[in-house]
């Protein structure tokens, strides 16, 4: 197909093309007017910021409503101005609009994350195209990042930690079971839902690293000599060699999110070839885990095992340990990482969908209700009750001093 640069921004655009999309686009990241929902009328499509039947939203100044910042696009809270409901809209990089290969995998991107169904993993819904490029919805998620938490408590209760990490758990079976890795799960990719100073929720956000395990390599248009896909500061030692990753990568990296919940810190930090290094080589710092239960330590051991085949091998498995972490805190009791190792390989009686798979005690399923129930239905918050758990009152009463109602605001980046 013949082409010719853009006379304004040097976009190379098909001949028979009577506009830049990289100009359209740019044009309306940069609107500076105000403009909402109710102004717009069904159907219309003159609003520059509108993609389809969703319309991005404003903030006061009259800027796009930005979440957050990834690799291939940018996303932004918008309305479906048919049901007047808030959705995340993920719109292609204007730099990728007129490469194929990108927009391939933003399709890749896209279908892999609507794959996934479950209650802690944020839904996507809807694929469009605006002139020559892509952006898909998915669902808004209200709330907190795990980050945002770290920032403002600084470390977190081992009770609740171990909760958020269950529930991460738990939307990695569904991930694993559409055979794929999602590769950057961190602090700020966990969207938490608090109420009354309660635990109501937790969902993995931004499946766009996500690929098919044992994936080829990608496209060699859109890859660096030397990169590798995910955040360092979290990456797995498999994905800095690049070896083929699974999802017991995704354990290591929930296992450093663990981490940082704990201590408020990071076990490795360092320049990108320091943590390369370090992530492969170097030993844990265990001083940092000073004070905190024996179980804890143990279980950070197993999670941040540089072979991946000493980790846990599922998320599944995880699960199952977590029961066994709770009941030695409670009682101070010593437990080994051998011992975690051995528990998450016993087979639980009757198929293992009992409270105890959830890494909750008896009494709290008891005043939930459901005993028995299936951790894994779809509408499981409400037909089960979710999961519930008390944040420290002087906590929670920092958090909501430093977060109005009115600023929660969901997160996929």
């Amino acid at each position: 197909m013949e082409r010719h640069p853009c006379p304004v921004c040097g976009t190379l655009i098909a001949t028979s093309s009577n506009s830049c999309p990289v100009c359209a686009l740019h044009g309306a990241l940069n609107f500076t007017g105000t403009i909402s929902a109710s102004s717009v009328e069904l159907g219309s499509s003159t609003s520059p910021l509108q993609f389809e039947h969703y319309e991005i939203l404003t903030r006061h100044d009259g800027s796009p409503f930005e979440l957050g910042r990834g690799a291939m696009g940018v996303t932004y809270k918008g309305i479906d101005i048919n049901l007047r409901c808030p959705v995340a809209l993920k719109v292609i990089n204007a730099q990728f609009i007129g490469e194929e290969s990108a927009r391939r995998r933003f399709v890749r991107e896209a279908r892999a994350a609507a794959s996934v169904r479950h209650p802690n993993v944020a839904s996507v819904f809807h694929l469009g195209m605006t002139g020559n490029g892509y952006f898909y919805a998915m669902e808004f998620v209200d709330g907190k990042t795990v980050r945002e938490l770290i920032e403002h408590f600084n470390r977190l209760e081992p009770s609740l930690a171990i909760e958020i990490v269950n529930q991460v758990a738990a939307g990695l079976v569904a991930v694993q079971k559409q055979n794929l890795v999602h590769r950057d799960i961190k602090p700020s990719n966990i969207m938490v839902s608090l109420e009354d100073g309660r635990l109501q929720g937790v969902k993995i956000i931004d499946l766009g690293l996500a690929k098919p395990v044992n994936q080829m390599a990608e496209t060699a248009s859109m890859s660096v000599p030397g990169s590798f896909a995910g955040t360092p500061g979290y990456a797995s030692p498999e994905q800095f060699s690049g070896l083929g990753a699974d999802i017991r990568s995704d354990l290591y990296s929930l296992g450093v999110t663990l981490w940082e919940m704990l201590t408020g810190d990071l076990p490795f930090k360092g320049s990108v070839p320091e943590l390369m290094y370090r992530h492969q080589h170097a030993t844990l710092p265990r001083v940092k885990l000073t004070g905190l239960p024996p179980s804890i330590s143990a279980l950070l051991e197993v999670l941040l095992e540089k072979d991946p085949a000493q980790r846990f091998q599922s998320p599944a498995e995880l699960i199952k340990v977590t029961p066994t972490v709770e009941a030695a805190i409670g009682s101070r009791s010593r437990i080994t990482p051998d011992r975690l190792r051995s528990v998450a390989k016993e087979s639980i009686k009757g198929q293992g969908t009992t409270s105890k798979s959830l890494g909750m005690r008896g009494s709290k399923a008891r005043r939930l209700g459901w005993i028995g129930g299936d951790p894994y239905c779809r509408d499981w918050h409400t037909t089960c009750g979710g999961l519930v758990f008390p944040l420290p009152s002087s906590s929670f009463a920092k958090f909501r001093s430093g977060f109005s109602r009115k600023e929660h605001r969901g997160f996929t980046v």
